[in-house]
Formats: C-alpha cells, structure tokens, sequence
C-alpha cells in the first residue's frame, strides 16, 4: 500500500509540472480539437477531394469518332436512351411524337440538360446525319425528322450518344485528354463533369491484340482489362479479380451460303437441319436459340431449338440427294477449339469436316462459324433481308422473310411488331440459314 502511493504522489507531480510549463499549449490544443470537432461537417467539403484513377485496357482500333459505345454513353447521351429489354426510353428529349404516317418524328428536348462547357443544348445542336432524312427546327427545344419511308426503329436508332466538335457531351463524365496515332485513338482521358462527383478518373488505352492488351496488364501499365475473350495465363494469376460476362447482345453461330448448290432448295435445307442436329450444343453454357437477345421485349422462346439428336440428324441426312463429300469449315483462330468440336460432331454424322483458319472474315465461304453482333431493336433487315447484299452474310432470300422484315419496321405499334417479330425469329429458325450456338463470355480482369 504504501508503495503504491508513493507511486500515484509521483504521477500526480510529474503531470502537475508538465501542466504548469506547457499550459498555454495544452489549452489551445484541447479548444482547437473541439472547435474542429464541432465545425468539421462544415469544414470537410470545402477540402479538395482526393478521387481514385483507374486505367483500363480496351482491345480494337479506333477513331474519334467510333470510339466504343460504352465509353460513348459515359460521356453524353442520345435524344433517348435504353432500357435493358431495349426499348427507348428519354434521353435529350423528354418526350416524342409520330405522325399517323410513321415518317414524321417529333423530339423534344430536354431544357435541364447542358453541355459539358455550361452552354444549353438546343435543337440545332443535335444532328445524325441520317442518309435520306430532312431535319426541321421549328424552334430551339423541338427538331422533326422526316423519312421517305417509315422506319419504326429510329427512336432506338437516336439512342447513340450526340456530341458537338471535341466530344463535348452532356454526360457524366468529360474527355480531358486524347492521344492519336494518325487518325487512331491510343488513349483517352476521361474526368467527371461534376466537380462534386465522387467518380474515379479514368484513362482508357486501346490495344490491337488481346496479348497486347495481357502484357499491358502483366507490366503495370493498366490495372485492368475490359471485354476479353481470352484470359490465357492471367487465369493463373494471384490476388486479381476476375469477372466473367455472358453478352447476351451477341451469339457464336455456324452460318451456311445458303445460295451453295449443297444447300439449296429442300434437299438444301434437310442437310442444314442434319448438321444441326448433330452439332452437341449443350458442350458450351449460355445457349442461343435465335437472332434476337433473350433480354429484348421482342424475344420468342418458342422456336425450334435442334437439340443434339444423332439419329434425327442421320434421318435428314439419308433424305438428302447430294450428300457432301467433305465440307469447308471456315473460322478466326480465336474459335478454333469450338470448329474442332464441330468437327467431330459432324464426323459423328459422316460427313468429313476440313477446318480453315482464315485470318479475317470473307464472303468468300461454304460454312463459317464467327460471331454476330445482335441489333438492338428486332428490326434485322440489314442482315436478312434478300436486297442486302453487303450485310446479309448467308445470301438469305426468302420472299416471307423478307415480307416480315418490311412490315416490322413500318409498324409503330408495338403489339404489333412483337407479333410480326415471333413471327419471323420461327420462321428464320425453321429454314436454318445459321446454327445459333451459345452467347460467348468475355471477362474483365483487375487488380483489387
């Protein structure tokens, strides 16, 4: 006990001395710490934000003016926007009329909206440069578009992101610096709009290889990757972060020149469904059934799906007059390993497959096996009607389909187009101009 109080006599004199040879600090740094306790709420905003930067890696080769649409949509908006089963929804324009003929469009713009250097948008601003339209300004917050011919799909088509000279957007972030290499984009800088924002800072660098796009990523010039098909060893790697993607707006699929004398006609057509039948396509996840995204409003689940059937597929095959004595399987190398799988099925079937490696597309082909992109709106004219010789990749010509094809983009009512779209995804099955495989998986690749 006593030695205890001698103990606490001591404490009490050490802290009495400190307190009378440092009193005068001790007591403005306790009113200091409340003062800034109290006033802190007040005091923290006015501090400059520290924001985050991330740098991402984008595989392809682009301009200015086609940068990705993804980046596009972060910097401005179009006269609408997208809601995910695709149908338009306001974007610049807060609301739009047609007329009863279906060629008149009338959009209103959005007065809150402004462009990134503070000035308001106005009608004029806004400009497509659609092919055989005429625009009117009636004043500064309406603009018509006016078509020859109805056209359905525009208020999906005015979804993409408009700019003025500069990419100056109205969107949420602002591009603050862009490299070039000729007339290639190499990198882009992007910042928030909104000082306040707590969005990161963002530099995108573009890449003409996925490779490229890994070793940019293995040497620390980004900290990760966006929209690759491919990982090879990074799935190996520890402590990144790995997330897998189904994209639904885009399908694998076997395409056939159905204008081949081996598939034409109706024997043409029996040795199409034989191959589809013995192509296994429960070998790979997220199926495709058909050429509209299983996401949009328009979607028809209830079409033929040729599920693996060998002995269907030999039935079609025996009913077929010319049977092929090999067949030219053309492909990118990325897809390889897919076409070796198809080989085997369709040699299963007894009918012997040779695999091209090509190194880009061609119209040149027997049957090529790439990916097609998935429109947004159900209006596929471009890649099936029979006139479109530039983009319908199969040389389909079907007078019924091309009938359903025209109707569905003259029609605005909805009800109406869904209809006429079940319509066409049955019939476009049924004739199998392509085998629909699967909706591939990309990833995105980062450090935590």
């Amino acid at each position: 006990m006593p030695s205890l109080f001698r103990q606490l006599r001591f404490w009490s004199r050490l802290a009495l001395a400190f307190l009378g040879k440092y009193y005068a600090a001790t007591f403005i740094g306790t009113l200091f710490g409340i003062t800034a306790f109290i006033l802190s709420p007040r005091l923290l905003p006015l501090l400059p934000k520290i924001r985050s930067q991330s740098s991402i890696a984008l595989v392809g080769r682009f301009s200015p003016t086609n940068i990705p649409i993804s980046l596009q949509q972060k910097i401005s908006l179009g006269l609408t926007t997208l809601t995910p089963d695709g149908l338009p929804a306001p974007g610049l324009a807060k609301a739009w009329t047609i007329d009863d003929s279906g060629k008149n469009y009338t959009f209103e713009i959005n007065t809150a909206y402004k462009w990134q250097n503070g000035k308001s948008i106005t009608s004029r601003d806004i400009n497509y440069r659609f092919k055989d339209t005429d625009v009117d300004y009636p004043d500064d917050t309406h603009l018509v578009i006016k078509l020859k011919e109805p056209f359905s799909p525009l208020p999906v088509v005015v979804s993409r992101p408009a700019f003025k000279s500069g990419l100056l957007g109205a969107g949420a972030y602002k591009v603050k610096g862009l490299k070039k290499a000729g007339s290639i984009v190499e990198s882009i800088s992007l910042s928030p709009t909104d000082k306040n924002s707590r969005l990161p800072i963002i530099k995108y660098y573009f890449y003409p290889s996925e490779h490229q796009a890994r070793l940019a990523f293995k040497l620390g010039t980004v900290n990760s990757i966006e929209d690759i098909q491919d990982l090879a060893d990074l799935s190996q790697w520890p402590g990144i972060n790995t997330q897998a993607i189904v994209q639904t707006d885009r399908y694998l699929g076997i395409f056939f020149n159905t204008q081949d004398p081996m598939f034409s006609g109706q024997s043409g057509k029996s040795l199409r469904q034989a191959l589809a039948y013995a192509t296994n396509k429960s070998a790979w996840p997220n199926r495709a059934y058909g050429p509209v995204s299983p996401l949009s409003w328009a979607f028809n689940p209830e079409v033929k799906k040729y599920d693996y059937d060998l002995a269907r597929a030999k039935q079609l095959l025996a009913g077929v007059e010319k049977k092929p004595q090999q067949l030219d399987l053309s492909t990118l190398p990325v897809y390889l390993p897919i076409a070796e799988s198809i080989k085997t099925d369709w040699e299963m079937l007894g009918v012997t497959t040779n695999i091209r490696v090509i190194p880009e597309l061609t119209a040149d082909f027997t049957v090529l096996l790439v990916a097609q992109q998935i429109p947004t709106d159900p209006d596929q004219y471009n890649l099936w009607h029979s006139t479109q010789t530039g983009t319908n990749l199969t040389k389909f010509n079907r007078p019924r389909a091309d009938k359903l094809l025209e109707d569905g983009r003259k029609t605005t009512d909805l009800k109406t187009r869904k209809a006429i779209y079940t319509e066409f995804q049955k019939y476009l099955t049924e004739e199998v101009p392509v085998i629909f495989l699967f909706h591939p998986t990309t990833y995105t690749v980062s450090r935590p």
